[in-house]
């Protein structure tokens, strides 16, 4: 079954086979704010399926740094390396404290006091059969995504997008900034390096 098989400077971090999903995501996110330059997660699951519903995580916040390389390869025929978990086998324990709800424009307010780790991002993307994309969020961005996402009702590739986001927009629910955007088929890979400014 397709899958993707993700490597962190050359070494496997995990192979997943999207058998009997309905969605399979690798997500490589950060923000300004974080000590750390980003994260990976893998996830997917089944869903609309009433009692049958079930989320899985295989990678969960996984750090990068400003050295690593990320290969995210998709092929039609994926052999699992390990299975996925659900929130609940990752997070046993009990009786974690939620902080008070608060408003979006409360949120924002405070996330814009912080002190910011990083003014940019830069991306540099080595994208199947196309010369290297090299990326750098706006000043006022606040975060970035890049998704990696195969759906069962488009088995044969995986759709790859890489947007940033400011505070602002967030608040406002409005679309963020694309800056990438292509496919994978079978057998062809994503290259992805995050840096700073």
């Amino acid at each position: 079954m397709a899958g993707f098989i993700v490597a962190l400077n050359g070494d496997t971090l995990v192979s997943v086979s999207a058998d009997d999903l309905d969605l399979l995501t690798v997500l490589v996110h950060g923000d300004i704010l974080g000590q750390a330059l980003g994260s990976v997660d893998i996830y997917g699951g089944r869903y609309g399926q009433g009692d049958n519903n079930e989320h899985l995580i295989w990678i969960n916040d996984r750090e990068i740094s400003a050295d690593d390389v990320i290969d995210i390869a998709f092929a039609d025929d994926v052999a699992p390396s390990q299975a996925g978990k659900t929130i609940e086998e990752l997070f046993p324990e009990p009786g974690i404290k939620r902080e008070p709800d608060r408003s979006m424009e409360e949120w924002v307010e405070e996330l814009s006091s912080r002190p910011k780790a990083r003014k940019h991002f830069v991306f540099e993307l080595g994208p199947p059969d196309a010369d290297p994309v090299n990326v750098t969020t706006a000043a006022d961005d606040y975060s970035y995504n890049l998704r990696v996402v195969w759906m069962s009702n488009r088995p044969d590739h995986a759709r790859v997008s890489l947007t940033s986001n400011s505070l602002e927009k967030i608040a406002n629910r409005q679309d963020g900034s694309k800056h990438a955007g292509f496919t994978l088929t079978d057998g062809q890979s994503l290259r992805v390096r995050v840096r700073q400014r």
